[in-house]
């Protein structure tokens, strides 16, 4: 490119900008090109809310299964002899513990 030619405005590319999943809907729904009235786009978006909260019922109902994690506070002796148990049964902290819970609930009837 000699020092006289300049590049004008039309010769770059630009990227458009990202649609919101609202109008993504919409455009499927109608179809490109066409334009929707105020009541479809409306539609649309309740389409849309419900599949997020849908998704967010599904993620609840899967977590019902899990595990929850309990804090304890223990002193640096009990601590100890709990990291010493571990290592020398070559298991983890954490079952020792759940272990204990589920005997001492057992012993008490609860």
């Amino acid at each position: 490119m000699s020092a006289k030619e300049q590049l004008s405005l039309d010769e770059f590319v630009i990227a458009q900008k990202k649609k919101a999943a609202t109008e993504t809907i919409a455009t499927t729904v109608a179809g490109p090109g066409m334009q929707l009235p105020r009541e479809a786009a409306l539609k649309a978006k309740m389409v849309a809310q419900e599949a997020r909260k849908a998704l967010r019922r599904t993620k609840r109902e899967r977590l019902k299964g899990e595990s929850f994690f309990v804090n304890v506070c223990l002193d640096r002796r009990t601590k100890r002899r709990l990291k010493l148990a571990s290592f020398n049964s070559e298991t983890s902290m954490q079952s020792i513990m759940a272990v204990a819970i589920v005997k001492y609930l057992d012993e008490i009837g609860a």
